[in-house]
């Protein structure tokens, strides 16, 4: 017999080979990169709410659903059964099973053609990263891929790759899209058939889509239900129920709940992808649909649109945040976010200003203010209703909002303290210095958006401290520091005042309102009646609305009181639990008794007192001064009580015939210690121009109107043109009118008490202006 002995040469060249080979693939296994570019695709954007309830689903840049997942986010039913269909040695081998590559050769050579291809979830995971056609070099690919991935992740890590890339059919890849494209739920809440489905999908998605392929998926599905039960993962009850359940007929939409919040989160956070909003769903829902049905009975007066925001009042969290009556409307430009729109406010700033003059002591709770003409450098506000009160308490200067008191407040405290506020209250459109808005700041003279202005309720609620408002729950609350807006006492005594707002969801009689909410509460109406604001706050949530329509066109009967304020309170009923629950009083707050005639402690002469709450430590002419309207003076000789009214006031009184007491003459002698209020020029104005036209008018028809203002215990003025007296009057609430060249000039004027006032003003003549001779 013949022996072979091999040649020592060849089998060491063999060897050598071998170790060559292995040293290569050693080191291309270390150095040849992966295709990892799959696994960093666009994800989907996902929102949920503070319960972790999936609430919209935006697509991924590149048009894929393609949702990520944790593999704990799986039921073990839905693992187990992977690895039973796929790879049942998952956890034992390095990436390629060597026993399932002999058996798959095996069989192939047996049958003549490719019948198994031994795939493990980690080739299968190479295969989704670097697409090839389905080769044997393919598949020498996909093992080296395969060996590679092993090497570089846990199986873990490869396990929730491949779950969260794997394709089921269309434009969904990964589990969780494959859950609610094609039922419409959490993989949690999967049942075995489901399970089953999504498992035999993603070999051969496009074959066996439920879609489109309905017999084939269920011969699929109940082929895997078959093997479940022999490996024992399901029982014979479940696998029966499980054969006869249907598969889904056709692609369901991904959630859309919170479109305006999502696109807008989005547009804030481009990096991210999962949102876990602070949006609480059941209220969300019921805010949406009472915005719905009540905007739907505002079409026919020309209004179309209503958003809304919800804020818990002590987290500052967005509990709900409607954008529009309905998001899908495209007639009326529903997919504008109203919430985040920059609008008008109207009234609804005044509230700060008045916390702000009582932290100043300018003001207290009873503080008489004054509600007469008011001109600086040719502005002139108005009050809504065009009536001039001559003088209001605060309390009720603010529950009317009358516009000339609050213009009046701002000029006397300074326009930079409200600026100030709004800005350190994250009013973030407000980027201008405060001379850029002026007095008109605190009537709206500024654009701001709902939430913003909520979020700055809100802090009034909290007594005054900001805090920036949180749309998602892993927003951290420490890193905003609290910034102090208004004290807490101010901050009590303006909310104080905004429960006394007379409310549209009252009854008549007080017995039938007992369960409707306490609520602090503002309404604004911007100019031209294009914009209704009402905000407002409990304890437990502060309310921001606004109604109107998205294209600026206004409506003669929207108005904050009327529109927005009916849908602020159905709001409030609808979601405030503890309807009676309230802020508790600083202790801060003092008690006292006023005149009044001035809101002011009264002196001995003072008629009537009235209990109000204030600031002790608010150090101001609120807090500090007494009344002196009602005083003694003497008339020859004898000693008199009479009302001295400050000068605009008094001329107020006098033309709108508001009985006042003249004061009679007094003895000088005695004036010492005696309140005395100047004369106070009010026409012209400070600084105003006028332009002469001798080619239309005469003389006689472009006079300058010559008014002043005085105390009542003026009898008689003096008027002065550049220092030359032109007019001796005893009727000093008489306007005087005169005729003049062009020119500069200074008009003067003197009260027989020796009081003064001037202004400057300029004449110009319109020939000279447009250079005509």
């Amino acid at each position: 017999m013949m022996r072979f002995y091999p040649n020592r040469k060849v089998l060491l060249g063999l060897v050598l080979a071998v170790v060559v080979c292995s040293s290569l693939l050693a080191v291309a296994l270390v150095t040849v990169p992966l295709p990892l570019a799959k696994l960093h695709a666009p994800q989907a954007y996902r929102f949920y709410d503070r319960h972790g309830e999936l609430l919209q689903v935006i697509i991924a840049d590149d048009d894929y659903f393609r949702l990520s997942v944790e593999v704990d986010e799986l039921p073990q039913l839905f693992i187990d059964t992977l690895l039973l269909q796929e790879d049942q040695y998952f956890y034992r081998h390095p990436g390629v099973n060597p026993l399932a590559v002999a058996r798959a050769m095996l069989a192939n050579v047996t049958s003549g053609q490719v019948v198994s291809g031994a795939s493990t979830i980690t080739m299968q995971l190479a295969r989704m990263l670097e697409r090839r056609p389905r080769t044997i070099s393919a598949k020498l690919i996909e093992m080296f891929r395969a060996i590679q991935l092993e090497m570089r992740y846990s199986k873990r890590e490869i396990l929730q790759s491949y779950l969260s890339i794997a394709p089921y059919g269309g434009n969904l890849e990964g589990v969780n899209a494959a859950t609610y494209g094609y039922f419409g739920k959490p993989a949690r809440q999967l049942s075995a058939a489901q399970i089953a489905l999504l498992v035999a999908l993603p070999k051969s998605p496009n074959q066996y889509r439920p879609d489109r392929h309905p017999l084939r998926a269920i011969e699929r599905r109940d082929e895997l239900l078959a093997r479940m039960l022999t490996a024992g993962l399901i029982d014979e009850a479940v696998y029966q129920r499980s054969i006869a359940e249907p598969v889904p007929k056709q692609r369901l939409v991904f959630p859309a709940r919170i479109p305006h919040l999502a696109w807008y989160l989005k547009s804030q956070h481009p990096q991210t992808t999962d949102f876990h909003t602070s949006i609480d769903l059941n209220m969300q829902l019921r805010a949406e649909h009472i915005v719905q049905q009540y905007v739907g009975s505002l079409h026919d007066q020309g209004i179309h649109n209503a958003a809304v925001v919800v804020l818990d009042t002590a987290s500052h969290e967005v509990r709900a945040m409607v954008g529009s009556a309905d998001y899908f409307d495209i007639a009326n430009q529903g997919a504008n976010n109203g919430a985040v729109a920059l609008r008008s406010p109207g009234s609804t700033l005044k509230p700060f200003l008045y916390g702000l003059a009582m932290d100043a002591g300018l003001i207290a709770e009873k503080t008489m203010l004054e509600d007469i003409p008011l001109s600086v450098a040719g502005y002139s506000p108005r009050n809504y209703d065009k009536i001039f009160r001559g003088q209001v308490t605060v309390r009720d200067a603010l529950i009317d909002s009358l516009n000339v008191v609050a213009v009046r407040l701002s000029q006397q405290l300074g326009i930079d303290k409200l600026h100030g506020l709004l800005r350190q209250g994250g009013i973030s459109s407000l980027d201008q210095p405060a001379d850029y808005y002026g007095l008109p700041l605190v009537l709206g003279g500024v654009e701001v958006s709902l939430l913003e202005l909520t979020n700055l309720y809100a802090s009034m609620a909290n007594y005054g401290e900001y805090r920036r408002y949180r749309l998602e729950t892993d927003q951290p609350w420490d890193a905003d520091i609290p910034v102090r807006l208004l004290s807490p006492e101010a901050s009590w005594l303006v909310s104080d005042i905004l429960t006394d707002v007379e409310r549209p969801d009252f009854p008549s009689t007080w017995q039938y309102s007992s369960s409707r909410p306490t609520v602090a509460w503002k309404t604004g109406t911007s100019y031209g009646n294009q914009d209704a604001w009402s905000v407002g706050f409990h304890p437990e949530l502060t309310i921001g609305v606004w109604v109107g329509n998205f294209d600026g066109s206004s409506a003669s009967q929207l108005s904050g009181s009327t529109t927005a304020a009916p849908l602020f309170f159905d709001l409030m009923q609808a979601l405030i639990h503890e309807p009676t629950r309230w802020f508790a009083k600083p202790s801060g707050i003092g008690e006292r008794q006023v005149c009044d005639l001035c809101g002011l402690p009264g002196n001995v002469y003072c008629p009537n007192q009235t209990h109000e709450q204030y600031i002790p430590a608010a150090k101001g002419p609120a807090t500090l001064a007494t009344c002196q309207v009602r005083q003694k003076v003497f008339v020859e000789g004898r000693e008199q009580i009479v009302d001295v009214w400050p000068s605009e006031l008094a001329a107020f009184f006098h033309h709108h015939g508001v009985p006042v007491t003249q004061v009679p003459g007094y003895d000088v002698q005695h004036m010492a210690g005696e309140r005395y209020f100047p004369p106070v020029i009010q026409s012209p104005v400070a600084g105003a121009i006028y332009v002469r036209r001798p080619d239309l008018l005469n003389d006689e028809d472009q006079r300058i109107k010559l008014q002043v203002a005085t105390t009542n215990r003026v009898k008689r003025v003096q008027w002065y043109l550049n220092d030359k007296m032109i007019a001796d009057s005893d009727q000093p609430y008489e306007p005087l009118f005169i005729s003049l060249a062009a020119g500069g000039y200074v008009v003067t004027v003197v009260d027989d008490i020796g009081g003064r006032d001037s202004v400057s003003l300029e004449v110009r003549d319109y020939r000279q202006l447009v250079g005509v001779q």
